[in-house]
């Protein structure tokens, strides 16, 4: 089995978010390293939340097409499992989701 190399999702959302969080931070973060966890305003961002989850969604949609272009329902089965980009891009875009983009703090 093989990881599949090219998908057919359109990403231009995800991209746009990107680019809009991406000037927002430089516009907002006052610290050299330019992240939204770096920002006064990251519990109040709608622009961070909405990102996280348009790039959860993309990354679970890609997972899923790998998986059915490798006849799989699940992950575990693949030779591929613990090398897999598509996987790792699924469970870093799952923990961002989850501490929407604060950098590791979570609301439960």
């Amino acid at each position: 089995m093989t990881e599949l190399k090219e998908f057919s999702i359109d990403d231009s959302e995800f991209v746009s978010q990107k680019k809009e969080v991406e000037l927002c931070r430089e516009r907002s973060v006052r610290d050299e390293e330019k992240i939204c966890a770096k920002c006064k305003n990251v519990y109040y961002c709608d622009l961070i939340k909405e990102f996280v989850l348009t790039q959860f969604k993309l990354k679970i949609a890609r997972l899923k097409e790998c998986q059915a272009s490798n006849g799989l329902n699940s992950c575990t089965n693949c030779e591929l499992f613990f090398e897999c980009k598509v996987r790792k891009e699924y469970v870093d875009a799952t923990y961002e989701k989850m501490n929407e983009g604060r950098g590791g703090e979570f609301d439960f």
